[in-house]
């Protein structure tokens, strides 16, 4: 089990294109991306992953392959195993970016205190 940051739309309903997310992502918080809905970020020697998915109308999710996805709805942040303060406070703001710039919200359940 890992710790991680969920960040999506109140009822999941609202969806990011794919392409926006990425340029948004690759552009503006310097993400490298991995390969389809998946990207990594170095902050402070330990690696940031995030995954953009597509959920269901309850956030619920499972796939084989983000292949072929062209819309998400939840985007996730692991958090590291080993973090300190500045790394928090980077995903932090990471989050917080992410939420302004879709108007989106970070999950009460998971992640941020």
């Amino acid at each position: 089990m890992y710790d991680y940051i969920s960040i999506h739309y109140h009822d999941y309903t609202n969806k990011i294109r794919t392409d926006i997310l990425e340029n948004y992502l690759t552009r503006s918080l310097g993400f490298t991306k991995v390969s389809h809905l998946r990207f990594t970020k170095e902050v402070i020697g330990e690696v940031v992953n995030l995954t953009g998915i597509h959920a269901n109308l309850n956030g619920s999710y499972a796939f084989n392959t983000l292949e072929g996805i062209e819309e998400v709805n939840l985007i996730e942040i692991d958090v590291p195993r080993y973090t300190n303060d500045i790394i928090e406070k980077t995903i932090s703001e990471i989050a917080v970016q992410i939420t302004k710039e879709f108007s989106w919200i970070i999950d009460e359940d998971h992640g941020l205190n």
